[in-house]
């Protein structure tokens, strides 16, 4: 019966280090993409100030 606990106790474990590498990579995806829009919106507001001149 203490052998089975352990089985359980490992799967748990592993099981949380996955979520948290997927949560890890969503993160990076994220904050990757709104460096980028904001990149692109500071890029498009320049464009529209200098028309604008």
């Amino acid at each position: 019966m203490t052998q089975r606990n352990y089985v359980i106790a490992i799967i748990i474990i592993v099981l949380f280090i996955v979520l948290a590498a997927i949560s890890f990579g969503i993160y990076k995806l994220v904050h990757g993409a709104r460096r980028e829009l904001s990149v692109t919106s500071v890029s498009s507001s320049s464009h529209s100030q200098s028309l604008a001149d």
